[in-house]
């Protein structure tokens, strides 16, 4: 007996020894070691010392599967989408993201409204750390994500209708999100570290326990101070048409610190474009990018102020980006303008450690010709072979018309993603992407800008053939968003390509945009990337909303001036449509010349092979406030006798579509509409055929949406 227990006490020794060697691991990762690399810019300037894969889990439309099926792979409604759902605690809870190993949850973004844009409330979020059965987190998620509850900006704070949480939340095991009921619109962004990186794990308690650090750093974030110490270089010159000047760092391992730029030119809208940025590090570009563009200044200025890049109310723009090099570096700006600019330029340097593990950043710039609506397709922001990090970008967006035009989702592939053609971070919106939301169609108003995220500019430019009075400029001009990265920067060892959705809410084909594209990133010496110089476009002329008008208009006329309703959403062009099995909709192309009234764009919908009792649903995303509804539908020898229904109410019994050859009929007027949470839905439903008529088959040419103040 003796015998055993003394067994059993050794045993014992035993277990408590290796679980204190275990406790007694040194942590890799802590929470204040997170915190203090969040506003630690030499950290993006090396490869991660604990190497991690940057990770997203969104409520992207999983219709989007193959670029085969482009109906799919540009499949809006990124909402309600999410990993499945499972009881906890007798609380139906959906599951947003789930990950097993140790991590660290970076970024989370969800609109400010939940369903509904009058449901401010909201649910709650879960947030299930290391395998425990209860939530370490659990609040109301609106609250929390705008700074409202348990974390305070600028960790968590309110952008433009959502909210953006960038508190660290680390895990050492695992980590699972979910969210009381049902998903709507989520992004969360998230490291997964290699499995023999220890990490400690978040607890409430720490943002009592860091109090202090917590403020010491959100000053930094919110206020960064200038670099005032090394070396100060300067630069002051009046740069004649074609000409460019040079800045000359000192030789060996340095780093530039900080950037300081100012621009006079009589035309400034025309130097900001025009005034090109160029760095060369150790013999190789890293920067070419128009200067406006880089501080995302586009036929303006506009201030603002993050974590890395500053301008302000006199046109000074500063950059504080860490820019090491091993041996020489050097800074050129061109002026490719048809006029003189003076520009200044200040420079702070100082000793750097280069080993091999250090970075070069680089700026890239890219512009083309305006887009058409449709088809939708994935603009290229850039493509790099060799190892770096991903850190930031600017979109520029310019707008002739009113209207909405963000819906384009973010496809960013890292390493094995481009062999396999699917991304690893799949958005749910360009504004999205970039911290904030819709809802309705933004104006000036909107503008913000925090650390991490800004909206520089919304439109704001009035047509000069309308009256000023008739419609508030809303998007029209330049629409300017800008996205950095800090713990939520993407390393890549071999290959990185990010592609953004060129995707217009209005289909009408005068809708067009043009883009003009900047990515910002650190890479090792060697590593290639797609997006050479473009001084041909830099120095043309800054396009403005006319430009673009002039070039839509020209495009159409060449088109053989194809007839269009202004802000028409064309019906055969829509994703998504629910149809009963047999149902085939397919695009016809129709002469107007053939019609008493003209066909929008000059194609239908036309729907085949049905039969009484056969329907199909159109859902219109992104609405969020009453409209007048009108559709313009087509009548045939073949069509058939409709009911119309919208968000589930019949409005139009028996319609007949019946007519001696195929007609472009009047709009039918369906009133003023309601959304159904941030949609609405057109049903159409086959209930029979005109005795004339020798079919069952229906046309739809679009759906125009009107402000309820609007004139019929």
């Amino acid at each position: 007996m003796k015998k055993t227990s003394s067994v059993l006490i050794i045993i014992c020794l035993s277990l408590t020894a290796v679980n204190t060697a275990i406790l007694a691991q040194p942590l890799n990762v802590t929470f204040e070691s997170l915190l203090r690399e969040m506003s630690d810019r030499t950290v993006l300037t090396h490869w991660p010392e604990h190497e991690y894969k940057s990770l997203q889990s969104s409520s992207y439309n999983r219709a989007s599967k193959t670029p085969a099926d482009p109906e799919g792979w540009f499949a809006n409604a990124d909402c309600g989408f999410d990993l499945g759902t499972e009881i906890n605690q007798g609380r139906k809870e959906a599951i947003l993201m789930k990950h097993e190993g140790p991590g660290v949850l970076t970024r989370i973004w969800t609109p400010f409204f939940y369903k509904n844009f009058n449901n401010r409330k909201g649910k709650d979020i879960m947030i299930y750390l290391d395998g425990d059965t209860v939530p370490t987190i659990k609040s109301n998620f609106i609250e929390l994500l705008t700074g409202k509850g348990l974390v305070l900006s600028p960790f968590a704070q309110y952008t433009c209708r959502a909210g953006d949480l960038y508190l660290p939340i680390s895990f050492n095991k695992s980590c699972k999100i979910t969210i009381a009921d049902s998903s709507f619109f989520y992004i969360i962004n998230y490291r997964a570290y290699n499995k023999d990186v220890k990490v400690e794990t978040f607890r409430p308690e720490f943002l009592n326990q860091y109090k202090g650090l917590l403020s010491d750093i959100g000053k930094e974030l919110v206020k960064p101070q200038d670099y005032l110490k090394g070396s100060a270089l300067s630069l002051n010159k009046k740069l004649l048409a074609g000409e460019n000047d040079s800045l000359q760092f000192p030789q060996g391992a340095n780093a530039v610190r900080q950037l300081e730029f100012k621009i006079q030119a009589g035309d400034i809208p025309q130097a900001l474009r025009s005034t090109v940025l160029e760095m060369n590090f150790d013999n190789e570009k890293t920067v070419w990018c128009p200067m406006g563009d880089f501080f995302a200044n586009v036929g303006t200025v506009d201030p603002y102020r993050m974590w890395e890049r500053e301008v302000r109310s006199d046109g000074t723009m500063i950059c504080r980006w860490v820019m090491p090099y091993k041996n020489s570096g050097n800074l050129r700006i061109h002026n490719l303008g048809s006029k003189q600019v003076t520009i200044t330029v200040k420079t702070n340097i100082s000793p750097w450690k280069w080993n091999n593990n250090s970075l070069h950043f680089h700026a890239n710039w890219w512009t083309d010709v305006p887009y058409a609506p449709r088809p939708v397709k994935d603009m290229n922001f850039i493509e790099i072979n060799g190892r770096g990090m991903h850190v930031g970008d600017n979109l520029i967006v310019l707008n002739p018309h009113w209207s909405w035009w963000g819906e384009g989702d973010e496809k960013i592939y890292v390493n094995e993603d481009i062999d396999k053609h699917f991304p690893s971070h799949w958005g749910t919106g360009s504004e999205d992407y970039y911290g904030w939301a819709g809802g309705e169609v933004p104006n000036r108003k909107d503008e913000f800008s925090t650390p991490f995220l800004a909206n520089v500019r919304v439109g704001g430019q009035h047509h000069p053939n309308e009256d000023h009075s008739s419609r508030a400029p809303f998007t029209r001009g330049y629409n300017i968003c800008t996205r950095t990265r800090s713990m939520d920067a993407t390393p890549f060892v071999s290959r990185f390509k990010f592609d953004m959705e060129a995707f217009n809410m209005i289909s009408s084909p005068e809708a067009y945009l043009q883009y003009a594209l900047v990515t910002f990133w650190y890479g090792s010496p060697g590593a290639t990337h797609n997006r050479p110089p473009m001084p041909e476009a830099a120095s043309a002329k800054v396009p403005q909303p006319e430009d673009v008008e002039a070039f839509a208009q020209k495009e159409l006329e060449q088109r053989e001036k194809l007839f269009h309703i202004q802000d028409a959403i064309e019906l055969e062009s829509l994703n998504g449509i629910i149809m009963s099995p047999d149902l085939k909709c397919e695009s016809q192309k129709v002469k107007n010349e053939l019609s008493a009234q003209k066909f929008s764009n000059e194609a239908i919908l036309v729907a085949k092979n049905s039969k009484t009792g056969d329907s199909a649903v159109f859902t219109l995303n992104e609405q969020y406030h009453p409209k007048r509804i009108l559709l313009y539908p087509a009548t045939s020898l073949d069509f058939g006798k409709l009911n119309i229904y919208f968000n589930d109410k019949l409005i139009i019994p028996l319609w007949d579509g019946f007519s001696q050859s195929l007609q472009s009929s009047k709009p039918i007027d369906l009133g003023i509409q309601s959304p159904d949470g941030n949609v609405f839905r057109l049903k159409i439903k086959v209930m029979g055929k005109n005795e004339a008529s020798c079919g069952y088959l229906f046309g739809l040419d679009c759906v125009v949406l009107k402000n309820p103040e609007d004139p019929k």
